[in-house]
């Protein structure tokens, strides 16, 4: 089975990140190039999906600029990418300004929980069932 870019999305078939980020920057589609990591909790979704956006974005040749998102509540994401995601973000996209990826990498963490509770208080201004 292929997913948009071409991968595998086998469990058993992807043993490197080279595969995938190779996939990535050379997928010819148009628009914003999309990827999400999923799976049980302690199978490694945030090591990957920081590796993986580490990878894309510290790529001159390339020059991609790339979002990591993250919605688990353990908020791991900002530890793997060694910053503070949380404070004085309010959940908006924070550059990263380290030398590997020169500020092509945005990287934030979102309280599903607040946003949910955000959306169907919005929800009720329509006065929708």
């Amino acid at each position: 089975q292929k997913s948009a870019v071409g991968v595998a999305t086998s469990s058993s078939s992807l043993y490197s990140l080279a595969r995938l980020v190779e996939d990535v920057k050379n997928y010819s589609g148009d628009g914003p190039r999309t990827i999400f990591v999923g799976g049980k909790g302690g199978v490694g979704k945030t090591t990957i999906s920081s590796a993986l956006a580490v990878s894309l974005a510290s790529s001159y040749e390339d020059d991609l600029k790339v979002l990591v998102v993250s919605t688990d509540p353990a908020h791991s994401l900002g530890d793997a990418l060694d910053e503070d995601l949380r404070t004085n973000s309010q959940g908006r996209p924070r550059t990263m300004t380290d030398p590997v990826t020169s500020g092509r990498l945005y990287a934030c963490e979102v309280d599903a929980q607040a946003a949910l509770e955000e959306f169907r208080t919005n929800l009720q201004a329509f006065d929708v069932d």
